[in-house]
């Protein structure tokens, strides 16, 4: 196992062990109101806190590990790709290189054919003259014509017998050159016939060697490319194993970040915690400045601020409303955060309404404002649900004064 590899395995280890701790819940465990169980509380959000810090951590570590190892491998499959082009131009050079030659063997064969059909016309002419010849001898013999000599012999004057010899000898010669210039016209032929055989055997040969030259061009891309094969499948794996990195860090960092949000809490129920009550207030009702209203039409209440019955923090005021129906601004303001958890708030909604006081809506079905909106007092901001840490649709309602929580039954 190389020793990339070996790394793209301990950080999915990693994943998984950071998996099994990301299950474990960060809400707040039952808590009294003494002052100890408080800081046992924070004690344990601290310890909390620094074990998703140190996993956090590692998985940056290891996210960049990953990186590093998928540049590497990246820069890789570039020089193979490359390689692979080169090859390939080098392959169609030769395949051109390849379709000359063919064209040029192409072009001999018609030319060896053409010598050949004019081979055969001068045979058929010798043929022809030859046969002449021997049917003017064989008739002469036949007949039975006296020799040369008695050709000559038989002429009445000197002037007679050279002309006679002369006739004789112009048609002997006049035979035997035509016979000669044809016989040296087919040579002339076969010599060109046979120079042309020559030189396309020599294209055969040529021919041949660049087709194995491409077949070793082929399979020298063949083996790149299955190299680079190798890498991409390898370079995915990296991707996916980054991807599920940012994934899980990012989780972490929620995490973290709301633990963190309710160590300040715990922190304050420290500074407070002699004016906490014990018991639940459910079915309360406002009456306080009235500076803001209520986020939903509904006035009854399920939990109320600070605690449950049981005497565990609560933090808020809890409105018990059907899914989907509509979450309002308590004031006017800005939205500053919109998150979308599967725990904790789950989907919730603050706005920001100046001079430190910020509300908080939680547990939404979905969200209708964004970050940076400027929002009025009334105007509908979310649809109450059942997200995050939530035993039944409702909307648990917040106001907080620079970032503390406080009794929301002062505003309304």
């Amino acid at each position: 196992m190389s020793k990339s590899e070996t790394k793209i395995k301990a950080a999915s280890l990693i994943l998984g062990v950071l998996f099994t701790f990301s299950s474990f819940s960060t809400t707040f465990s039952a808590l009294g109101a003494t002052t100890q169980e408080l800081r046992d509380r924070k004690n344990k959000i601290q310890s909390e806190i620094n074990q998703m810090q140190g996993e956090l951590d590692e998985l940056a570590q290891s996210k960049s590990e990953t990186e590093e190892y998928l540049n590497t491998l990246v820069s890789k499959i570039d020089l193979l790709q490359d390689k692979i082009d080169t090859l390939e131009n080098e392959k169609q050079a030769l395949q051109n290189d390849i379709d000359a030659i063919q064209a040029n063997i192409d072009k001999t064969v018609d030319e060896i054919e053409k010598a050949q059909a004019e081979i055969d016309k001068k045979q058929a002419e010798f043929d022809a003259s030859y046969k002449l010849y021997c049917e003017r001898l064989r008739s002469m013999y036949m007949s039975g014509s006296v020799s040369n000599l008695e050709v000559l012999l038989t002429c009445d004057d000197m002037s007679a017998m050279l002309t006679r010899s002369q006739m004789i000898k112009s048609v002997a010669e006049q035979d035997s050159s035509q016979l000669d210039t044809l016989m040296k016209k087919m040579e002339e032929i076969q010599a060109q016939k046979q120079d042309l055989e020559i030189k396309i055997n020599e294209l055969n040969e040529d021919k041949a060697k660049l087709e194995e030259s491409k077949k070793t061009l082929q399979a020298s891309i063949n083996e790149i490319d299955e190299s680079k094969s190798e890498l991409d499948a390898q370079a995915a794996e990296a991707n996916a194993l980054i991807d599920k990195l940012s994934s899980q860090s990012a989780l972490m960092m929620e995490k973290i970040e709301t633990n963190r949000d309710e160590l300040k809490q715990v922190e304050q129920d420290l500074r407070n915690a002699s004016s906490y009550g014990s018991g639940s207030i459910s079915g309360s009702t406002g009456n306080g400045s009235g500076a803001l209203g209520y986020p939903t039409s509904s006035r009854s209440i399920s939990a109320g601020y600070p605690c449950y019955p049981s005497g565990r923090w609560h933090g808020g005021i809890d409105f018990p409303v059907p899914s989907g129906t509509s979450v309002c601004a308590a004031g006017d303001g800005v939205v500053t955060l919109v998150k979308y958890l599967n725990y904790s708030y789950g989907y919730h909604v603050l706005i920001d309404h100046g001079n430190g006081l910020s509300t908080l809506y939680a547990h939404n079905s979905s969200i209708l404002v964004t970050v940076g909106q400027k929002v009025t007092r009334g105007q509908v901001i979310a649809l109450s649900g059942n997200t995050g840490n939530s035993s039944g649709p409702h909307c648990h309602f917040e106001t907080r004064v620079n970032g503390n929580q406080v009794s929301p039954w002062n505003y309304l």
